[in-house]
């Protein structure tokens, strides 16, 4: 132990007050008056006060085991009508299983509400999790319907997964979609594919923001002129549209991440190597880019737990993306 480290004690001294009340100060305990906060943190600013990493870890490892005799859960909010969600979430239920088994190991369990299959309004949502003691949500990706939902945060630690749920604003995690769709293509070039195009809906491209249509434009930019296809973004009539496309363009690869797009991609005949952006582990004698959905609740889970483990609560001015990483995979 350095013997010139400000302590926590050193602190409280400096402010007038015990040292459970810096600490709690310290982690936005809620029974803390705000102001009262700020002005302990400040007062540890200015001394230089840094906690010891080996006494927080051993208090984060004693708050852990108490936490596992605690009711709480952490709730996962799937705003898709019932059912649906499975079907139209590519790995759905990957997603929740990795998110189960992170909160089953950190003291926590996971109950699954669906509001809006069952006519629950967001107030009304609000006042169960909050009579429950639910301190944490996770948002799962949601449908089109359900992008903007007026849900109140206060008091609540949140995450989404995904990039579809836009309010309110909360931390994210989800895949890493530009740099799945440039591993495809550079993995794909590897192989000896030139011509390579890439297909998606203009729903489903507004989905993720466009980064799938902006990874493949950026490494075109490495490619000869006479290799680039430009991305086709389907509209109405989409099967027509892309069978057209595929005999007008001719690429020897394909690369696309969407359903639709499959079913549609069944009826072409000659059909190029096909890779998938939105494997999740179960793939047989397909290529393409597994999002790993089971490290991707993981995540989801270990960044609300850490939330609720630092007092933070409501909407998030400074949201963080944590983002996933794909990799390449050939069944």
């Amino acid at each position: 132990m350095n013997p010139d480290r400000v302590t926590m004690l050193d602190v409280a001294r400096k402010a007038g007050v015990a040292r459970s009340t810096v600490s709690r100060a310290l982690r936005n305990d809620p029974s803390i008056p705000q102001k009262r906060c700020a002005e302990i943190k400040a007062i540890a600013e200015k001394l230089g006060y840094a906690p010891h990493p080996m006494v927080a870890a051993l208090m984060s490892q004693l708050h852990s085991h108490r936490r596992r005799r605690d009711p709480f859960c952490i709730a996962w909010i799937d705003l898709w009508p019932r059912g649906a969600a499975e079907v139209s979430v590519p790995w759905w239920d990957k997603h929740l299983a990795g998110a189960r088994q992170r909160a089953a190991e950190l003291g926590y369990g996971v109950e699954v509400w669906q509001p809006e299959a069952d006519g629950v309004t967001p107030a009304r949502l609000r006042q169960i999790l909050s009579a429950r003691d639910s301190w944490g949500i996770i948002f799962p990706p949601v449908p089109e319907t359900a992008m903007r939902y007026d849900f109140d945060l206060r008091g609540f630690s949140a995450v989404t997964i995904g990039t579809s749920l836009q309010t309110p604003p909360m931390h994210r995690v989800a895949h890493n979609h530009f740099q799945g769709i440039q591993l495809a293509c550079d993995r794909l070039r590897a192989k000896g594919h030139e011509r390579i195009g890439f297909v998606c809906t203009q729903a489903g491209n507004a989905r993720i923001n466009g980064k799938w249509y902006g990874g493949f434009l950026e490494r075109q930019l490495h490619w000869p002129a006479a290799h680039r296809l430009r991305p086709l973004v389907l509209k109405s009539g989409g099967r027509e549209t892309l069978k057209h496309w595929l005999r007008e363009k001719r690429p020897d690869a394909l690369i696309t991440g969407e359903a639709l797009i499959g079913s549609w991609l069944e009826t072409v005949s000659r059909l190029p190597r096909v890779a998938w952006l939105t494997l999740g582990g179960e793939a047989r004698n397909l290529w393409g880019v597994n999002q790993l959905p089971e490290v991707v609740g993981r995540a989801a889970v270990e960044l609300v737990v850490g939330q609720i483990h630092r007092n933070e609560r409501g909407n998030q001015t400074a949201r963080h993306n944590l983002l996933i990483d794909g990799v390449w995979v050939e069944d």
